[in-house]
């Protein structure tokens, strides 16, 4: 403390404050912005793990989805191996559409992407592939 000067303590503590504040903000905006992260989602997760198996040639796990055919198979016409991209998803009522790309290969970049949607169903708290189709299906983000 210097002498003849006050010391002012109020604005130190505002500006503290303001900071404090601030941290808690951008804190929240990336604690928001995490959560909305696709490959966190137990949906993402799930899909990743389905297209992981049967791009690389494994077994597909079975689904409890009533007159379906196998979307394995499906997904092998274009090539017996590949990698993916989650391109956009909706879900609701234990029910799920999920866009993604396939590409040629086991990794990205290998050759031109082939569209797909994916039908999923939640069972006992398990998202199962229930059908592949061609193609996108559109997906409005504001639903």
């Amino acid at each position: 403390m210097y002498a003849g000067r006050p010391v002012r303590t109020g604005r130190a503590a505002l500006v503290a404050g303001v900071l404090l504040m601030l941290s808690a903000v951008a804190f929240g905006v990336t604690a928001l912005v995490r959560a909305a992260d696709p490959g966190r989602s137990p949906l993402h997760r799930a899909v990743d793990a389905y297209l992981e198996t049967v791009g690389t040639g494994g077994s597909a796990p079975t689904a409890a989805c009533a007159g379906t055919t196998d979307p394995a198979a499906r997904l092998r016409r274009p090539g017996a191996r590949f990698g993916h991209r989650i391109i956009s998803s909706i879900e609701g009522g234990g029910q799920a559409t999920v866009n993604v790309d396939l590409t040629p290969g086991p990794g990205p970049g290998r050759g031109p992407a082939v569209a797909y949607s994916l039908d999923l169903v939640r069972t006992g708290g398990v998202w199962q592939v229930c059908s592949a189709s061609p193609g996108h299906v559109e997906i409005d983000p504001f639903d």
